[in-house]
């Protein structure tokens, strides 16, 4: 059967320009034979200004979590998928080798071995990295309704997780993890699939793909002026040995209704609970570097 490659990308993903990428992408696929389609996606609504028919052998996703979020829920994936990275953050494809240059991401978005991996679900929403409660989740939200001029990407999410860090205060959680039943004060609470959020903050260190598992990060009351001297601790994926935090795994999750409780789900807002969180097993078939 001859391989026929659809393309989406988010012009608004990350830094980068995703028409520049596309060029040199879309040249890379001349130089392999190879016939495609593009279709421009942004957050808000999924991707469908052309359908993926069973024509299409290959997925090419270019952008971010988002815009990965955004294609897994648009489209039933029996094909595989590859990502070229071009995010602001780019947490996800940390769980994955892709290879470091452009060139090498070309490569295996075409060449690549294709592994099995998991998705998580939220309320029927599918999800590639995670979904964060509280904390994390108030960051999304203030970047949306408290947009600062100018600040973008990193520079714009650093600056919100510094000006709540210090009083951001715990929230009443009442939860289920794989049908028992709690009620907590946290801070955050992260249900993930990968390792990484917000560009770089390790909260689920031990988190794999593949294991059919969700890996949970709460995190309970710290004082602010140790919220600031431990968040370093937070990029390196150190923190488990820290009195308020508490990681684990779980098959499933279902946290209760609370309009105080903001979330985001692969980086993007996701609004309030409830929620009822599991994973998907190796429902997504991956291109990965050789």
């Amino acid at each position: 059967m001859e391989r026929k490659v659809f393309i989406v990308g988010n012009p608004a993903s990350g830094k980068k320009k995703l028409g520049k990428i596309l060029v040199r992408f879309i040249s890379y696929l001349e130089t392999q034979g190879l016939h495609h389609t593009f279709s421009e996606t942004s957050l808000s609504e999924n991707p469908v200004s052309h359908e993926l028919t069973k024509d299409f052998t290959d997925l090419i996703i270019i952008g971010g979590d988002g815009t990965i979020n955004s294609t897994i829920n648009a489209f039933d994936l029996e094909i595989p998928v590859s990502i070229i990275p071009a995010g602001t953050g780019n947490d996800f494809v940390k769980n994955v080798n892709l290879g470091k240059s452009e060139k090498e991401q070309f490569e295996t978005a075409i060449h690549g071995q294709v592994i099995e991996v998991d998705l998580g679900q939220c309320n029927n929403r599918k999800f590639v990295n995670g979904v964060g409660i509280g904390f994390d989740g108030q960051i999304v939200e203030n970047m949306i309704s408290k947009r600062v001029p100018l600040l973008t990407g990193h520079a714009a999410y650093y600056y919100h997780v510094l000006t709540i860090l210090a009083g951001y205060k715990e929230k009443s959680f009442s939860f289920s993890i794989d049908d028992e039943r709690f009620e907590k004060d946290l801070i955050l609470l992260t249900i993930a699939n990968g390792t990484t959020f917000g560009g770089g903050f390790k909260l689920t260190p031990g988190a794999q793909i593949n294991d059919g598992l969700l890996d949970v990060c709460e995190i309970g009351k710290l004082p602010g002026i140790k919220r600031f001297m431990n968040i370093h601790r937070l990029s390196s994926g150190t923190h488990a040995h820290l009195d308020p935090v508490n990681l684990y795994q779980a098959k499933s999750i279902a946290i209760e209704d609370n309009p105080a409780l903001f979330a985001h789900i692969d980086g993007e807002q996701l609004g309030n609970p409830p929620f009822k969180i599991n994973i998907l097993p190796r429902a997504l078939r991956l291109r990965t570097a050789n």
